[in-house]
């Protein structure tokens, strides 16, 4: 966890002179990352790797970056509004952890969830249990199925840095979003025309939109509406690939100072996970994300007092284009 952490500081610029020196020895080890993935994009680009068509209509939601992006709570929002629009769509995900499903199901409790890391065959055993149109959850570099309409969400708290793993947090080169039909900037803590100003610098299609996770309710673990701590000091336990957002979260909306201790991203917690988060609180409350709920519920008559944040998406920017490609695809299908 505290490699996790260094290497979020790596990501961001902020590991200092030792992060200027351990990036000149990771920058080898980026090369050959770059070339390898250069070498898969081109082949399907060539046709020398296919990619299969599906029997029903696909809608890809994924990101360049490793993680905190917001792609999760988007894909949930979008199967949300094809519900809303007389679609049957079934959420399929690659399933890293149980919490994506979790979550998928806890928002969306009607809608077909599939978890399946083939993704080909988890949208055609959608397409078998009734769905009409499949969202696909985190697949932007899972090029072996066709989409429809490929979203590409970028968090505006990465900023502007282009280094590809290992020595950066980028899966591929900021020019596959060539290949998006549209891009989406989230921003939890990040200001708005910051926002704005990333997006421009970017390459890619003209279908630009801008979306904010903020934040609207506190309930416990359960789901039950609270009143927000009142305490003075929180503990923040976290899974997810970078806490700092949610932990600015946090403190924009308490008055107290927040303590974060963070877990891998998609852990499990176990028994001594929690006697960990136990012992961390000494006493105080504990605030954690919607991801981690679903899991430390389990847990609940265990742990102190657990605060759950939810956050809300509130669309600043682009919703008719993105939802008017979307649904010009579908209509084409």
């Amino acid at each position: 966890m505290m490699l996790q952490s260094w290497c979020r500081r790596l990501w961001r610029g902020q590991a200092g002179f030792l992060g200027l020196v351990i990036g000149a020895v990771l920058l080898p080890l980026e090369w050959i990352y770059r070339g390898v993935v250069g070498l898969r994009n081109r082949a399907y680009d060539l046709g020398v790797l296919t990619s299969v068509a599906s029997p029903i209509p696909v809608i890809s939601v994924g990101n360049l970056a490793v993680g905190g992006t917001g792609k999760t709570p988007f894909a949930g929002w979008l199967v949300t509004r094809l519900a809303e629009m007389g679609r049957r769509p079934a959420l399929v995900t690659r399933g890293y952890g149980s919490d994506e499903a979790l979550l998928h199901r806890l928002w969306n409790p009607e809608a077909i969830v599939v978890v399946d890391a083939q993704r080909v065959r988890g949208v055609a055993l959608a397409a078998e249990r009734g769905a009409d149109v499949a969202v696909l959850d985190d697949a932007f570099q899972h090029r072996s199925v066709q989409r429809d309409v490929d979203i590409v969400m970028v968090a505006a708290e990465h900023g502007v840095r282009r280094a590809l793993l290992p020595r950066g947090r980028l899966r591929e080169s900021v020019r596959s979003l060539e290949r998006a039909d549209a891009i989406v900037m989230t921003r939890k803590v990040a200001d708005g025309e910051e926002a704005a100003r990333i997006s421009a610098q970017l390459p890619g299609p003209g279908v630009r939109a801008q979306v904010l996770f903020e934040a609207v309710e506190w309930v416990d673990l359960g789901g039950a509406p609270l009143s927000a701590p009142a305490e003075q000091r929180l503990l923040a336990v976290t899974s997810v690939a970078d806490p700092t957002p949610f932990c600015e979260v946090v403190r924009t909306q308490t008055s107290g100072d927040t303590e974060s201790l963070a877990f891998p991203d998609h852990h499990e917690f176990s028994k001594h996970d929690v006697d960990r988060i136990v012992r961390a609180a000494n006493g105080r409350s504990v605030v954690t994300t919607e991801k981690d709920a679903v899991k430390l519920k389990a847990f609940s008559e265990t742990l102190p007092t657990t605060f759950v944040l939810r956050l809300r998406l509130v669309w600043e920017v682009g919703l008719d284009p993105v939802m008017g490609l979307i649904g010009r695809a579908l209509e084409a299908s």
